[in-house]
Formats: structure tokens, sequence, C-alpha cells
């Protein structure tokens, strides 16, 4: 608060409800909101985080500013940043995979505030697979806890992707009316007006639900226990491990990817991949499983590891109790030759006396076998009298740079005329965006297109004077339709919002000289 000399006093919340088990953040805060009366979201954040500016994105999933509340609370108080991230908050999952620096990053994230969207820290955003987009509960649980409790919670089990069913009572998990995925949206209570205790009619077989509810017993793992993070290589060499003993990579390592698609394939039916946002189409190149045991640095979800984990009958403890991995290998393995050498000796010689002047390329697709015979059984030999010959590629001919520069100073200035005249709000003209109205690449650039350069030049705007471009469209674009015509309106129309000082005061110059008789 701000006390009548214009100073800040810290003023300490008097309480904060006991948290129950598994229970987030955001519905303790929730509960708080309710018991203290408290209206205003604006006013809550300020009471709880002692923050006097907005407070950016609202993270349901990964609270910030935690230290900031621990600081907060009364003084007798025993909790902790790291009990609540580590029991109170969904970190516990969306790290399990990830490495010790990414992970420390999202704990000091959350615990002194990130400044950006933690869900962009732990891969959320650029994964196919997606959170929920409203809270979600199991109307039993509902119901006992009104009967024990008085009042109920948001847990963390049920936000999981993936997570179908209550492990506790083998009900389907239901979505509340609680918005998560809205920066805006309020902190709401589990109750009756976001919930009821009425139960989903089950349409699932008893295989899916089976499937889910042992991948739901790795979730509860990874929620309720600090593991220590394994780096991306030893995750990607203990799988290669385990493929290994199930005859599904190579002594070496190499994964056998055609028959690792049929046996997962077979464990999952299609349904319950659709249904866990990991759907497989085996002829596609670019599946998600044909990446996910390549050791690439891309972001796998936890719930795909899961999945993984779970077609090797693996529970996720031994991944995070495993100390040592081989992965990949080399295996020394003597080759016996087993055909006679001084007669494949021949046979290459035959071939290669029959066609004087063919290079090695074209000898071996004549001897096709007997070339890779040759070359792994009996190399030194074969350098010896393999010939090399290199025949000379024609040059190209030489580029008309005078032609291509005409060519090319034709389209960029239809490319400056399109820009000027396209609908809707101007575009800069700059070298960037003739070259992509053209639809050209780097090549565009080359010091030899000489007028074109000059050209592009001579028409690229500078910024002031694209900026007194756009407020004139607006003027005009404003009056065409009738609008009214205030600073204010122009700098929004223009794009510059309206409190930018500079700006506003370009635009009064522009409407005095230009557009009196509008005003």
């Amino acid at each position: 608060m701000i006390c009548p000399y214009g100073k800040k006093v810290i003023v300490l919340i008097n309480f904060l409800p006991l948290l129950y088990e598994d229970e987030l953040l955001v519905s303790v805060i929730a509960r708080y909101k309710q018991m203290c009366g408290m209206v205003s979201k604006r006013a809550l954040e300020m009471d709880l985080f002692r923050i006097y500016k907005r407070m950016g994105r609202k993270s349901v999933l990964f609270p910030q500013y935690l230290n900031t509340l621990i600081s907060n609370l009364p003084p007798m108080s025993k909790l902790t940043v790291e009990e609540i991230i580590l029991n109170h908050t969904m970190y516990p999952f969306f790290t399990a995979f990830l490495s010790v620096e990414r992970t420390k990053e999202v704990f000091y994230g959350m615990a002194d505030g990130y400044g950006k969207s933690i869900e962009n820290a732990v891969g959320m955003a650029g994964s196919k697979v997606k959170s929920n987009d409203y809270l979600k509960y199991c109307p039993l649980c509902f119901r006992e806890d009104l009967q024990e409790l008085g009042e109920s919670y948001w847990r963390r089990l049920p936000q999981t992707p993936g997570a179908l069913y209550c492990p506790k009572h083998l009900v389907l998990y239901k979505y509340s009316n609680v918005i998560i995925t809205d920066a805006r949206s309020d902190y709401l209570c589990a109750d009756e007006d976001t919930c009821n205790d009425d139960l989903d009619v089950d349409t699932y077989p008893k295989q899916l639900k089976n499937l889910n509810l042992k991948y739901i017993e790795n979730v509860s793992y990874l929620l309720t226990n600090n593991l220590q993070r394994k780096s991306h290589s030893f995750i990607i060499d203990f799988y290669i491990d385990r493929l290994r003993e199930r005859k599904l990579a190579s002594a070496n390592g190499s994964i056998y990817i055609d028959e690792l698609l049929k046996a997962f394939l077979e464990y999952y039916p299609a349904e319950y991949l659709k249904i866990m946002q990991s759907e497989i189409v085996p002829e596609q190149q670019t599946n998600w499983l044909r990446l996910f045991v390549r050791n690439n640095r891309k972001n796998r979800s936890p719930l795909r590891h899961l999945l993984f984990l779970q077609f090797l009958d693996i529970h996720v403890s031994e991944l995070f109790n495993t100390g040592v991995v081989v992965g990949k290998r080399t295996v020394d393995v003597a080759r016996v030759p087993k055909f006679n050498i001084e007669e494949r000796r021949k046979e290459w010689l035959k071939i290669i006396n029959e066609n004087p002047g063919l290079n090695r390329s074209e000898l071996k697709r004549i001897g096709k076998g007997l070339h890779t015979w040759i070359y792994a059984n009996d190399q030194e030999w074969y350098e010896e009298v393999t010939p090399k010959i290199n025949k000379r590629k024609k040059r190209s001919s030489t580029v008309d740079w005078e032609k291509r520069d005409k060519e090319c100073l034709a389209l960029a200035k239809k490319a400056v005329n399109e820009l000027l005249n396209a609908n809707g709000k101007p575009i800069r003209i700059m070298p960037s965006t003739i070259r992509k109205t053209v639809g050209a690449k780097r090549w565009f650039d080359n010091e030899k297109l000489v007028r074109t350069r000059k050209f592009i030049e001579e028409v690229t705007e500078d910024i002031d004077s694209y900026r007194e471009r756009k407020i004139r469209w607006a003027i005009e674009e404003m009056n065409r339709k009738g609008e009214r015509i205030t600073v204010y309106k122009i700098g929004l129309k223009a794009g510059f919002g309206g409190g930018n000082k500079p700006i506003k005061e370009k635009i009064y110059y522009l409407l005095k000289e230009n557009y009196l008789g509008l005003l």
C-alpha cells in the first residue's frame, strides 16, 4: 500500500489457507480470495505479490514471483518456495525430462519472476501435445471433498496432458468451466458454480482405460518425486539399450525403425494414440516416433516419453534410477569371405578391361554386388587396380549480368509499385520487402546487379518517411469512412498506440499543415 507521504509500506497478509495434498497454488489463491471476500483480481495480486504494476501473464500451471509471496506471509509461516514449486505446480511433470540447466532456469524463473511465459521455457509452446484449455476434476473427488472438507480444490494430476481417469475412483475426469489458457481469467474456486458431481458416460473400451491408468501411475510418480535430471543423450542411450534388449535395435545400437513402428502400433490402439495427441502414420518419414528415437535436440513432450516407456514395459523410476547406459557402440566383426578372393579378383579385372575409360562409379554400376564385396574384403588390392578417372563436367554458360540486371530492375520497380498501391496498412519500402514481393531470395542482392541495387537504395524508406506515410494513410482512410478524426485515434489506426508523444506531435503537425479542414 502507499502511505500519505508517498512511501511504500509493506503489509504482510494475515493468513494463507491450508494447502491440500496435490493442490495447485492457483486453487489456494482462489480460496484465499473467497475467504477474504475480495472482488478485484488486481487488488488480490497486489495483496499477495506486492506488485504495483501488471503481473503480465498469469499462469495456472507455472506461477511466478513466489519469493515475493513467501516473504509476504506471516513470520511464523513454514511454507517455502521449494515446497510450492515441487508440490503445488506442474513443474515436476513438465521439467522431468529437461536438462539440469533448463530445469534450474524454470525453477528460478518461477521463484523470482521470469519476465515471460514459463510455458515457452519448458517447450510447451512449440509442442504438438497441448495442455487442457479448462481445469479438470474428478466428480467423485469433488463430492467427497464437500462432504469431508466442506469445500473442494483444483488438483494437479487431472491437469496433466493425457490424464483421462481418476486413479482413486476409476471414473473419467470432467472439464470445469474455468478456462486456464486466458491470462485475464479470474481466480475461481472448485465449487458448485464451476463443477458438479455428475459422472460422464464412459464409452472407452477396457483396454484403453487400462493403458491410461498405467500412464497415470507414471505421471503420479513424476509429480510426487523430486528426481535427479538426466541429460538428453543419457535418455536416448537408455532407450537404445532397452530396444536392443527387445531385438528392436542392432548390437551397435542402430534402431530397426520399421519393426519399432510395427510393435508400437500393435501395443497402442490408433484410437488411444489419437486421444493422447500422438497419432502415427507409419509411411510418413516425419512421424513423431521416428524423430523421437533420434539423438537430436528437439523438444519431446513428457507425455510421449511416458508413452514410450510404457510401450517398453518400463516404469519411469527405472530410467531415473539407472546410473550407466551404453547406447550406440562400435562392434568389430571379423569378416569371413564367402567367395574365393582370386576368382573375385579375376571377375573385377575383367570388368575393368572390358570397359576402358569408365570411372569408379560407372564400374560400380556394372559390377553391382561384386564391387561391394571386393571393396569390403579386399580394399587394398581394389585401390591398386581400379582406375581413378575424373570426368570434367561441362561448365555452365556464363551469366549475362547486364541482361539479368535489366530484368531484375523491372521486377524491383513493379514490386515497389505494388507495395505503394497495396490495400490496407502501408508496408515499408525496404530491400527485404521488395525481395519478398518479387519472390526472390538473397541472390537478388548480388553486387553485379548494379542498377537494381542503386534503384533499391534510392527508394528505400527511412523510418520517419514510413511513419509519415502510415499517418497520412490513417487520416485518409478515416476520412473516407467518415470516422471522427483525433490525434489519438489516428495513432491507433496507424499502429503506433495512443501514448507515443513524438508520434502524437508528428500527427498534430501533419494535420495542421495538410488536413486542417478535417479537425
